[in-house]
C-alpha cells in the first residue's frame, strides 16, 4: 500500500515538474512577445514566473534525491574502503543521508517559522496581489518531502547491508 502510495506521488511530481516547466515556459515566451512585438508588458508574468521557478527548483531536490541524480563524492567511501575503516559504501551512504537529513529538518523548521511569520504579516506580491507565503511555502513543504526520501533511503540502506532486497532493487509489480 505504502508502496503503490509512493509511486502515486512519483507520478505527480513528475508532471508537476512537466507542467511547471511547461507554464513558465509559456508564461515568459509570452511576455517576450508582448514586450517586443506589442510594446506592453505583462504586469504579472515575471513575478508568476518567478514563483513557480522557486517551486519547480524545490520540486527538483526532491526529484533528483528519487532518481539519484544529486552530486556524490566517491572519494569518501573508496579512501575509507581502502584502510579498512568500512565494509561498504552502505555506511557511508547512511553517514552521508543522516547528515542530509538533520539538515534538511532544520531547513523544514526555520521555513514553517518563515511562513508563519509571512501569514501573520499578510504580506502580499506586488503584481499578483497573491500571500508571499505561498513562494515560501516551497522550501518547508519540500523540505519534507526530501526528509521522507531520506529516511527511505536510509531503511533501504540498512536492509543492502543487512543482505536484504531494497526498496530499490525489488522489482515493479
Amino acid at each position: 500500500m505504502i508502496r503503490k502510495l509512493g509511486k502515486k506521488f512519483d507520478k505527480l511530481e513528475y508532471w508537476a515538474l512537466i507542467i511547471s516547466l511547461a507554464v513558465m515556459v509559456v508564461v515568459i515566451f509570452s511576455q517576450i512577445v508582448m514586450r517586443y512585438v506589442f510594446n506592453n508588458s505583462l504586469t504579472w508574468s515575471e513575478e508568476f514566473a518567478r514563483y513557480l521557478f522557486v517551486w519547480f527548483s524545490w520540486m527538483g531536490v526532491s526529484a533528483g534525491l528519487k532518481d539519484g541524480e544529486h552530486l556524490k563524492v566517491e572519494m569518501l567511501s573508496v579512501a575509507l574502503a581502502k584502510r579498512g575503516l568500512v565494509k561498504t559504501n552502505e555506511v557511508v551512504n547512511i553517514l552521508v543521508s543522516l547528515v542530509w537529513l538533520a539538515t534538511t529538518l532544520i531547513v523544514t523548521y526555520y521555513g514553517l517559522k518563515v511562513v508563519m511569520g509571512q501569514m501573520q504579516l499578510s504580506v502580499v506580491t506586488p503584481a499578483m496581489r497573491l500571500p508571499v507565503w505561498l513562494g515560501y511555502l516551497s522550501i518547508p513543504a519540500c523540505s519534507a518531502v526530501v526528509g521522507i526520501r531520506l529516511i527511505v533511503k536510509i531503511l533501504d540502506s540498512i536492509k543492502v547491508m543487512l543482505g536484504k532486497p531494497s526498496h530499490e532493487m525489488e522489482v515493479d509489480s
